[in-house]
């Protein structure tokens, strides 16, 4: 995983960010789920080597359901079947803790009726008189060679639901599989069977198609900085229109977006822009930034002035000369940015 998608891993985290960035992205900003019905779920299938980015339980009225995320910032030809693969990986767990504690009740049953044969009694151990889980109490009445027993659940058992979303936060467009059936060469003579072969859907997001309107959180200002990334303009006329927003930024958001649009330099002055509470100035951070490229600009125009004069045959004197008019600069400056781009050059006509 790259240092992009691990830091939007850490960021995503938190569960007030979490449940933000479900409404926000699968619902319009509809608050369907809160951080406090947020559970953390289990991410690594060590047997089958696999590892999710995010995975959450929603926990609801004594069931759950389990959403991951899938961080991309490249495009992943194969997502449609690393879903499924992740999704199926889930289930295959939930399934083989059903069986165990069957196999658990079971044995604790017969246990507890040797034990009660052993001191002369005879009586029917019901699952009320085994402790644990719902599943391992009614586990008793399986019976040994019927449907259920062979199933490993009964017909009333139910798994938890498992939705898996990709976040691409790339910058190139998304051109990969969307589902199974993209993946899967049918040619022409094949494609007849294609109704009776299961198909995968993956729940892409994109950032570029986000509303940032549609989050709470700081996950808000750091869609608005990837959706602008590409053009430093739009990156400006963006934190002028939310100024309130950007001076009053939550360091981890300050940290994400540094990261997210290749300004890590900006964490290391973060010193210079922190306000109280924990705060930190964004305005400031990108006013510095544009000062910087202003000065960046200024300098490429006047080492192609100074070449192109070079090119046309005059010397030191004359180019220092038009330097001082054409960029309203003192001799000493001139003289300076003439030996910077054209060194040891004597004077000319």
């Amino acid at each position: 995983m790259g240092k992009k998608n691990n830091v939007i891993c850490d960021y995503l985290e938190k569960p007030e960010r979490f449940a933000d960035f479900i409404n926000g992205s699968l619902y319009g900003g509809g608050q369907v789920i809160s951080a406090k019905e947020i559970e953390e779920g289990q991410t690594v299938y060590s047997k089958a080597a696999r590892s999710r980015d995010i995975l959450k339980k929603v926990c609801r009225e004594g069931s759950y359901i389990l959403i991951g995320v899938e961080n991309q910032d490249i495009v992943h030809y194969a997502m449609p079947f690393r879903c499924m693969e992740y999704d199926v990986l889930e289930y295959k767990k939930q399934l083989k803790k059903i069986k165990e504690d069957y196999c658990k009740a079971r044995e604790r049953k017969k246990e507890m009726e040797n034990r009660a044969t052993a001191a002369g009694k005879s009586k029917e151990i019901s699952g009320e008189d085994i402790a644990g889980n719902t599943a391992a109490k009614t586990a008793v009445s399986t019976t040994a060679g019927g449907a259920e027993f062979l199933s490993g659940m009964r017909k009333e058992d139910r798994l938890s639901p498992v939705i898996t979303i990709v976040f691409y936060h790339g910058e190139d467009e998304y051109d990969g599989c969307r589902n199974l059936h993209d993946m899967l060469d049918f040619g022409e003579k094949n494609e007849i069977f294609k109704q009776y072969i299961s198909n995968y859907h993956i729940n892409l997001v994109t950032a570029k198609d986000l509303e940032e309107k549609n989050f709470r959180t700081g996950i808000r200002e750091l869609i608005g900085f990837l959706k602008r990334r590409e053009s430093k303009e739009e990156l400006r006329k963006y934190c002028e229109e939310n100024e309130w927003r950007m001076r009053e930024m939550d360091e981890d958001t300050f940290d994400v977006i540094s990261i997210m649009i290749n300004k890590s330099d900006f964490i290391e002055q973060k010193g210079n822009y922190r306000q109280e509470g924990e705060r930190v100035d964004m305005c400031r951070a990108m006013e510095e930034w544009g000062e910087d490229l202003r000065k960046e600009g200024l300098e490429r125009g006047i080492e192609a002035f100074v070449l192109d004069y070079l090119e046309e045959g005059f010397g030191k004197e004359r180019i220092v000369a038009k330097l001082q008019k054409r960029f309203s600069l003192d001799k000493k400056k001139a003289e300076d940015f003439f030996i910077k781009y054209a060194p040891g050059l004597p004077d000319g006509k």
